[in-house]
């Protein structure tokens, strides 16, 4: 029977979410297995030290015939091992606490984790002085921590900088406690683990003309005809939680009071958002995010759609984020399966925890009664609609034409590796959307920049032996229908050129 008290993270209650129940499940990229911990009772230097001296000066008290040197003999040779029975007879239980500050972190950010302990005897009652803890972290945050931690309750932390998003185990932690003397210890397993959640982040997009994203397939609808503007502009109070950036300083002033902006309805900018998650989208080498099994072109994926998401809720666009299954992207810190599945609109207040949920993404197959056409004609969706896939079918392509078929416009960033446009990309193009093929090393902001050409965009080729100047290396595309560049000919949604009616990527080759 265990002798340790699972101890859960501060102020989480119920039944534990789908990411800490997968992250025990797998194998955390490859990390090495758990194994049980020996939690016999060991003596310390100390404890030696005391057996040593018992054993010399009963040697002694044999030479000597001295009964007092053979009284010292007993008790410095059973004090360790009576410590060691205590141990066994007292039987203690640690309580440990785990808390991550922030909660939800971004990729690249540095967060703290704290471990508290609480140390109890078998009778309830507190044992003071403070306790060893070995926590187990994953190399990729900085490997395992030893810490002595307060068993007052005083917390002692450690500091983690994880550098790519995804369910990161912290955890299980070994605590080694010992006897009052510290002549003998102890190991207790505390082996909940912990959840670190990291969301990609979210890098800036370059401003693209309205009337190359119009022309392009890519710029959100209106719910009305009128523009966003001074005329259709109303304030109200500041409320708790408010972006800071839709503060009006001017009728802050008058109002003696801090005012925010807040747009007529009737201008809001719409935009259907997808990202693909079906695992036949996303084939090659698997990575690990975290936990979570993933490819290089899905994390990259993931990392664009976080980016789209914070560029447009910073300009006032309602996105409705769905996976490609017609499921509503997950919220940062709430289960998968939760209510908040079944909310698809993301406003400017919404776009970081929709973020911070880009975390827990990760290829599955199928799911049955999943139907992307049935949430979009459910919600009536018939705003522009975005697409981010990877190797994309022809029968994928076409669900996804049929599906939203409704949508004002359609484009389209498709990740490949191996440089050739997957079959999806022709179907796509030839209902009229714009089609960017990205690799997984290019900049999202060329690839944003490429759904403001007026011509479809393809990303880098690798260049093949003696291939000329139409190639580009696999670091970056190259500039072929830019935001400043002329017509083509054959109109938005159309083939530009290049092999396969693609051209390449704008942006490239900074």
């Amino acid at each position: 029977m265990s002798r340790v008290r699972r101890g859960a993270e501060e102020g989480r209650t119920g039944e534990r979410t789908t990411g800490e129940r997968r992250a025990e499940e797998l194998d955390a990229a490859g990390e090495r297995a758990e194994r049980p911990v020996d939690s016999r009772a060991r003596f310390t230097g100390r404890g030696w030290a005391f057996l040593a001296a018992g054993a010399l000066s009963l040697l002694a008290a044999t030479w000597l015939g001295r009964k007092d040197v053979l009284a010292l003999a007993l008790f410095l040779g059973g004090t360790p091992l009576f410590a060691a029975l205590s141990l066994y007879v007292v039987r203690p239980r640690v309580l440990l606490k785990r808390t991550v500050d922030p909660a939800l972190v971004t990729a690249g950010d540095p967060a703290t984790v704290r471990l508290r302990v609480r140390h109890r005897a078998r009778r309830g009652r507190e044992v003071h002085g403070a306790v060893a803890v070995r926590e187990t972290v994953p190399a990729a945050l900085g490997g395992d921590r030893e810490l002595e931690v307060g068993a007052d309750g005083t917390p002692a932390g450690y500091t983690v900088r994880p550098l790519a998003r995804g369910l990161w185990p912290l955890g299980p932690a070994t605590v080694q406690v010992a006897d009052p003397f510290g002549l003998a210890t102890e190991l207790l397993d505390a082996s909940e683990r912990g959840v670190l959640h990291v969301a990609p982040a979210a890098v800036p997009l370059p401003e693209i003309s309205p009337d190359r994203l119009r022309e392009a397939g890519a710029e959100p609808s209106r719910t009305g005809r009128p523009a966003p503007g001074p005329d259709n502009v109303t304030t109200r109070e500041y409320r708790h939680g408010d972006p800071m950036r839709r503060v009006h300083w001017a009728a802050s002033a008058r109002h003696g009071q801090l005012m925010v902006r807040q747009e007529d309805p009737r201008s809001v900018r719409r935009l259907s958002l997808v990202l693909d998650l079906d695992e036949r989208s996303w084939p090659g080498e698997r990575v690990w995010a975290g936990v979570l099994p993933s490819t290089a072109a899905l994390e990259w994926a993931v990392g664009l759609t976080a980016a789209v998401l914070d560029h447009l809720a910073r300009r006032e666009t309602l996105v409705h984020a769905l996976d490609g299954f017609g499921r509503a992207l997950p919220r940062g810190g709430e289960d998968d399966d939760g209510a908040a599945r079944a909310v698809t609109a993301v406003t400017d207040e919404g776009a970081e925890d929709v973020r911070h949920g880009l975390a827990r993404v990760r290829p599955v197959p199928a799911p049955r009664g999943a139907s992307l056409a049935e949430r979009v004609d459910r919600e009536r969706l018939v705003h522009p609609v975005l697409l981010v896939s990877g190797d994309l079918g022809a029968g994928a392509a076409e669900r996804v034409l049929a599906a939203t078929e409704r949508a004002g416009a359609g484009s389209a960033v498709l990740v490949i590796e191996d440089g050739s446009p997957p079959a999806g990309a022709a179907v796509l193009e030839a209902a009229g959307w714009t089609v960017v093929l990205a690799a997984p090393g290019t900049d999202p902001e060329d690839a944003w920049a490429g759904l403001g050409a007026r011509g479809p965009a393809a990303a880098p080729r690798r260049p093949a032996a003696g291939a000329g100047s139409g190639s580009a290396p696999a670091g970056g595309p190259r500039a072929a229908d830019g935001p400043g560049a002329p017509d083509r000919p054959g109109g938005p949604g159309r083939a530009a050129d290049g092999p396969q009616g693609t051209g390449t990527a704008p942006g490239a080759g900074r």
